[in-house]
Formats: structure tokens, sequence, C-alpha cells
């Protein structure tokens, strides 16, 4: 009895590990973000560093955030450290047993920053921008 609860219980934390993930909107990078005509001064265009992302990391299918998770994320990020953007893009990248994810944001087609970050970190800077909305 013991081990179909401990089953059962594993079961239900995967599912809802799962759902949370799902709770993301993400929606592949298009043509258009790579060859975004519009162009600021002073700026290392996005389009250019997304472009040469994608042939550095050509085994990886990136995308990017919808307005929705763009929002929370933006909702939770700031609460540390202040950012403007208008695109967040995700470059999934799977190792063996690690997974690593890098993170390239944009605003006006400007390059603002990149970093790299576990999985279960992105989801917690989403959450905590999902609660504060609510």
């Amino acid at each position: 009895m013991r081990y179909i609860f401990l089953f059962l219980f594993f079961i239900f934390t995967h599912s809802a590990y799962s759902e949370q993930i799902l709770r993301w909107k993400l929606i592949p990078l298009s043509e258009s973000d790579y060859n975004s005509t519009i162009v600021k001064k002073n700026c290392k265009l996005f389009s250019e560093v997304i472009t040469n992302a994608k042939l550095e990391w050509p085994h990886v299918i990136p995308y990017k955030f919808s307005e929705e998770t763009l929002k929370y994320f933006l909702s939770g990020y700031n609460t540390k450290e202040e950012l403007e953007a208008d695109i967040v893009t995700v470059w999934p990248e799977y190792r063996e047993r690690f997974a690593k994810w890098y993170v390239l944001i944009g605003n006006n087609n400007c390059f603002v920053k990149w970093f790299d970050i576990l999985p279960n970190e992105l989801q917690d800077i989403i959450d905590i921008g999902f609660k504060k909305n609510l």
C-alpha cells in the first residue's frame, strides 16, 4: 500500500510540475524576428544577435515569450532589477542530465542583455510576476 501511495504521489507532483510549465506560452521565433528592419542608432541589433545565436546553436530550437508570459516575466524580474524589453527569447539546451537555458532579451530591436539560467529558476521569476499580477 505504501508503494502505491508513493507512486501516486510521484505521478501527481510530476503532473503538477508539467502543468506549471504549460502555463508558459512560448512561440517559435519567426523569420521576421531574425530580419527586423527597425534600426536604432548606438545599439547592437537584437535581430543580428539572435541570427548569430542560431548559427552558434543550430541544434537548439529557440522560442520567445508570448505577450502574457512576457508581462509576468518582466513583473517578476523587475522585483530585483529594472528591465525594459519587448522580446525575451529562450534557447533551451539539454546535455545529458543538465539543462541550461540561455535567455536573450531585446527592446525595440536593440540587444539588452543575456544570461543563462536553470529552467526552474526561470519558472520562479515568471511565478513571482504571475502572483504579483493576481
